[in-house]
């Protein structure tokens, strides 16, 4: 195989990468270390780069290891660690971050941000290369480069036709969503899933790595998982994405059936265990004997992330030419695309305008019944003068609509408004006439970045091959809840980009 260079590549997902692209950086992560070994652990490869660290959320590895890679790479680093301290607390925009950072001078950016999607917008919006150290709950795809690394090391190359247990948090943790992605690229990969119920992997995501050709086996006990595979991959409970929908009491309670101790390792004592880490020291997943165990390869792969990130930077800024900061945003990354379109039909005000006419405005219509309070205190609030009937008709209720006078939409509005009501009809009224009707979707993942009103991302969908719609940003699939007729469904989708 030869030399291949990922000049200026963002990286936002693991499905970024061929599976070629992914055994040549397996391969150059292992020449970085064997260039260690031998006494050269600094280069001056990347001797007049710049890297910038974004990190909304606390981390250790990732981080650091970035920030070794670049150093001994001859680069050097800036950026912050946590948001106390900087103008995100003044509420600035992750868009006006990312665009200072730029114009700081940063030839790359390593993003980690608590909402899913987030590093596909920064990617989007920058001009450097964008890589993804983890949004929400979604990838975390250097992390999967590293693991990837290091089931390569300990399966002495032999990734084909292997047997990887998950355990730990597998709704909410998301290097238990990038790594099988990653080995979803090699052949006949066997996943074994042992998690407690309400921490199991999404139906949605498993369907998916089975329609990706892989085999997946869920299992009922750590015992099952741990006879039947050659590594075991743990992972912490994310009780910090919860929502404080569980006590850490009850998480623990849960969990202890799923805890390695230094006895499980006698169902398997051939077996290697890797955890992304932290591993948690109060609901100990993994208990501080088997860290001493010949079975411990966490420490290790920990490792192997230095030498993962030296071969994923120096393989993006290495043949990388300077940017000159660009001032003005692309008018096409703030067009979203969740307008769906209706027919105009002739009005039969007699029977179906409820409350007096307006000449110019908005009609927002069919309200879920009690809503309408809801969305007339947005506009109460913005100075507007409307008019509102709740319970329409009144014989029979069935919704509430709002006529606002005048007042232009934005999509900060608009996804305000489908996040009370989410069915609602859009009426421009000019002329006192319907010139154009519309419902707005917004992304069913509510950790999306889309969600965040204040960060302005616009809700953009791409249609899948077998005609399913994603979002654009955290590629949650999405279903449309809002009543279409056929025809404004299928034209909607068929208008829609394919997803790369």
């Amino acid at each position: 195989m030869g030399e291949i260079y990922f000049t200026d590549k963002d990286v936002t997902s693991i499905d970024d990468f061929s599976r070629q692209e992914i055994e040549f950086i397996i391969r150059k992560a292992r020449e970085m270390k064997e260039r260690e070994l031998s006494g050269h652990r600094y280069s001056d490869l990347l001797k007049d780069k710049v890297l910038a660290e974004l990190f909304y959320e606390p981390s250790t590895r990732t981080r650091t290891s970035f920030e070794r890679a670049m150093r001994e790479l001859g680069g050097d680093v800036f950026g912050f660690s946590s948001t106390e301290g900087t103008s995100v607390s003044k509420r600035e925009s992750l868009f006006m971050t990312v665009k200072m950072f730029e114009a700081y001078h940063a030839d790359a950016l390593v993003i980690r941000h608590p909402k899913d999607g987030s590093a596909q917008w920064a990617a989007d919006v920058a001009i450097i290369p964008v890589i993804n150290g983890g949004d929400g709950r979604n990838e975390h795809p250097t992390q999967t480069l590293l693991d990837l690394c290091t089931i390569h090391e300990i399966l002495k190359g032999k990734i084909d036709g292997s047997h990887i247990a998950f355990g730990g948090d597998l709704k909410y943790g998301r290097t238990v969503h990038s790594l099988p992605l990653g080995l979803s690229k090699f052949k006949r990969v066997t996943l074994h899933l042992a998690a407690p119920e309400q921490l199991a992997m999404d139906r949605d995501f498993i369907e998916r790595l089975r329609a990706r050709g892989m085999k997946v086996i869920e299992h009922k006990s750590l015992k099952e998982a741990f006879e039947k595979s050659q590594i075991f991959y743990m992972t912490r409970i994310q009780l910090e994405r919860m929502k404080d929908k569980m006590s850490e009491e009850k998480a623990r309670e849960m969990a202890e059936k799923f805890t390695i101790k230094l006895k499980t390792l006698d169902f398997n004592p051939n077996i290697k265990i890797m955890h992304p880490m932290p591993i948690d020291s109060v609901m100990q997943e993994i208990e501080s004997p088997v860290v001493f165990s010949k079975s411990q390869y966490f420490l290790p792969q920990a490792q192997i992330g230095v030498f993962a990130r030296k071969a994923l930077l120096s393989l993006i800024l290495a043949k990388s030419r300077n940017k000159f900061f660009e001032e003005k945003p692309r008018k096409e990354l703030i067009t979203p695309s969740n307008i769906v379109k209706r027919k105009i039909k002739k009005q039969k005000y007699e029977k179906e305008f409820y409350i007096d006419r307006i000449q110019n405005g908005t009609i927002i219509d069919h309200i879920h019944v009690g809503k309408g309070s809801e969305i007339t205190e947005l506009f109460y609030k913005k100075g507007c003068k409307l008019i509102t009937a709740f319970g329409m008709p009144p014989e029979k209720p069935r919704k509430d609509i709002v006529k606002i006078f005048g007042y232009p939409l934005n999509q900060r509005i608009i996804k305000t408004i489908i996040m009370i009501s989410p069915d609602v009809t859009f009426n421009i009224i000019k002329d006192s006439k319907v010139i154009e009707k519309f419902k707005a979707i917004l992304c069913s993942n509510e950790n999306c970045i889309t969600r965040v009103i204040e960060e302005d991302v616009p809700a953009k969908f791409c249609r899948t091959r077998s005609g399913k719609l994603e979002c654009h940003y955290c590629g949650h699939k999405q279903d449309i809840s809002v009543n279409l007729s056929r025809e404004d469904r299928k034209n909607y989708i068929h208008s829609l980009p394919l997803r790369r």
